[in-house]
């Protein structure tokens, strides 16, 4: 997942479409670790919104749709945002913390290498 992201990231040609694929992914993977007692998984993104800073780092903000696996009929709106780097050849996240708000609940997905 992380992979895959990080090399449509380092094209020069970014495609929307791909990129919130690629975020879906990513949120389902990373967001059942940081919601331990009931998994949740991610059924989209949208609206992706990226802005490249120096030293191969992107502020990221998207809308996402999440729900408890154990009711997937049932996903909610929530609001992503943070910050991806991208390793120096750009074929790998180096780190990220992406916050997700749903409500009044928060949670945190990242990676420090």
């Amino acid at each position: 997942m992380e992979n895959r992201l990080a090399e449509n990231l380092a094209k020069s040609k970014l495609q929307k479409a791909t990129l919130e694929s690629d975020l879906e992914w990513l949120v389902t993977w990373k967001i059942k670790k940081a919601t331990i007692l009931e998994p949740y998984w991610c059924d989209g993104a949208k609206d992706l919104n990226l802005k490249l800073l120096p030293n191969k780092l992107f502020a990221v903000k998207a809308t996402i749709f999440i729900g408890l696996e154990s009711n997937v009929s049932c996903v909610n709106e929530a609001v992503l945002e943070g910050l991806i780097t991208l390793s120096s050849h750009g074929k790998k996240l180096k780190r990220y913390k992406l916050k997700i708000t749903q409500g009044s609940s928060t949670y945190v997905l990242s990676k420090e290498t």
